[in-house]
């Protein structure tokens, strides 16, 4: 039944949103004669949509992850984003529309609207959306708007805050999330919520996860050891294993498949998997080959050179495997196996390295058993296999815990895949694009014609594709 409902949220998502952007670029709209809604569940299906969708499934943030982190590859003409071509223009919709004129803004008018009838649960959710959302900013772009960001009716040149202080609006609005959510409303949230249905116990634990990924982005900046304890004490009330996911529904209907389904068979058609992530499991003689890469025409697994020359036919090299592919994959906000691994990291930095080691073996076997009887020829990765698979690849090193995340982050998690390699350089089999527009992968997203048109006062100046975030030092 949910899946059936998901065209329609799409197009309720459409009509919020343009409505959002043109509250959020009209300076003639009245800021004291707000249009509330009559349901605040339609701004909440307009965020949770947006978020799945555009932000981690199917936007520019997971695709230029993927290419960057070398999960795919294009197997086109270069120049393009594979070899670090990025104009201004590219991320026009993710920071203009997607972002602060749909999630955000919407954000902001339920919790205005939701106040005044004591909707904790919906301020509860738009807070997280919220969290998440500027998150993902200021981990592509580093400053940002964020204190004036959502004031446009009065003030079109918001000021850019700095990416620490907006990392730590992002914990605070995590905090304030799991507060209202414990709270008891009088109207809960319902349909609109399309991963958990309104559950605020769920959401709660998301919120704890987030707060653990966030602080341990930080490990470069701050005391990496109470980072690390933060972390883990976030951990302790964050999900309690797969099932705990907060996975948005797709199906089959057309129109209404999951975002990676959509873009490749659809778009990208010549987007593969990428040699380097091949080679990478190839080396390791992973199981997991067969479910996340298709045989290429001569029943080899053989992946494309990221910004090499094309070849003559696609069927040289492997497709993303088809459990990847699939219409009705639900995709998931983040994944437990994720949350496994910064519980490994935090641990290793305390230096706890038998827990560290479990919590990292534990991580693999759940990603492993998530895929088992997925793959071609119904790939099934039995225990014995498993048990082998982690004898030879042990945690002995960060390098070891950052590669097998990045193994397991494959399309579901490559924006984090990314920002690990930015702070940490691992893995360190990662090269650069032999025919790239700059000479290293990228660490960050150059600024939109959007703000360079209309902000160009507070646009940070000098900012290129190699220039850092605040986190990655």
């Amino acid at each position: 039944m949910i899946h059936k409902s998901i065209k329609f949220l799409l197009l309720i998502s459409l009509l919020v949103g343009l409505g959002a952007c043109s509250d959020y670029l009209d300076i003639n709209v009245s800021p004291n004669s707000p249009e509330e809604p009559g349901d605040l569940d339609l701004l909440i299906a307009d965020m949770t949509s947006t978020t799945s969708y555009n932000l981690v499934g199917g936007g520019n943030w997971s695709r230029l992850g993927a290419q960057w982190i070398q999960h795919i590859a294009n197997n086109a003409n270069a120049p393009s984003n594979d070899t670090y071509r990025i104009n201004t223009s590219d991320m026009n919709n993710e920071w203009a529309f997607y972002s602060y004129a749909g999630v955000l803004i919407n954000g902001k008018k339920t919790i205005e609207f939701a106040t005044k009838t004591e909707q904790w649960h919906h301020i509860g959710l738009a807070k997280l959306l919220m969290a998440h959302n500027y998150a993902l900013l200021a981990d592509m772009w580093g400053d940002i708007p964020f204190t004036e960001a959502l004031g446009r009716e009065n003030n079109i040149k918001p000021t850019y805050d700095d990416q620490a202080t907006v990392y730590e609006g992002v914990q605070t609005l995590l905090d304030e999330a799991i507060t209202e959510l414990g709270k008891s409303p009088a109207i809960t949230v319902g349909g609109g919520d399309y991963y958990f249905g309104g559950d605020p116990a769920a959401w709660i634990q998301i919120a704890y996860a987030l707060k653990a990924r966030y602080y341990m982005h930080l490990t470069n900046v701050k005391d990496a050891e109470a980072q690390a304890t933060l972390a883990l004490e976030a951990l302790n009330k964050a999900m309690t294993g797969p099932e705990a996911e907060a996975r948005f529904p797709y199906s089959s209907d057309s129109g209404s498949e999951s975002p990676w389904n959509q873009w490749i068979t659809k778009f990208a058609t010549a987007m593969q998997v990428s040699n380097h992530f091949v080679t990478l499991l190839k080396s390791k003689n992973d199981p997991r080959l067969p479910i996340m890469a298709d045989m290429n025409n001569v029943g080899e697994y053989v992946g494309h050179v990221n910004g090499g020359p094309t070849t003559n036919s696609l069927g040289d090299n492997s497709s993303i495997g088809t459990y990847f592919l699939d219409a009705d994959l639900d995709f998931p906000l983040m994944t437990y196996v994720e949350q496994k691994f910064i519980e490994a990291e935090a641990l290793w930095i305390l230096n706890r390295q038998d827990d560290a080691r479990a919590a990292y073996e534990e991580a693999i076997r759940i990603h492993m058993g998530q895929l088992s009887g997925n793959g071609e020829l119904n790939t099934v990765i039995d225990e014995a296999t498993q048990d082998a698979y982690l004898a030879a690849n042990p945690l002995n090193s960060l390098d070891d815990l950052i590669t097998q995340k990045y193994i397991a982050g494959f399309v579901f998690s490559s924006m984090e895949a990314y920002n690990d390699y930015r702070r940490t350089g691992f893995p360190s089999t990662l090269q650069p694009v032999p025919n790239g527009d700059v000479n290293q992968i990228p660490t960050r997203m150059i600024y939109t014609d959007t703000e360079i048109n209309n902000n160009i006062e507070n646009v940070p100046a000098g900012i290129t594709l190699t220039s850092k975030v605040w986190w990655d030092q």
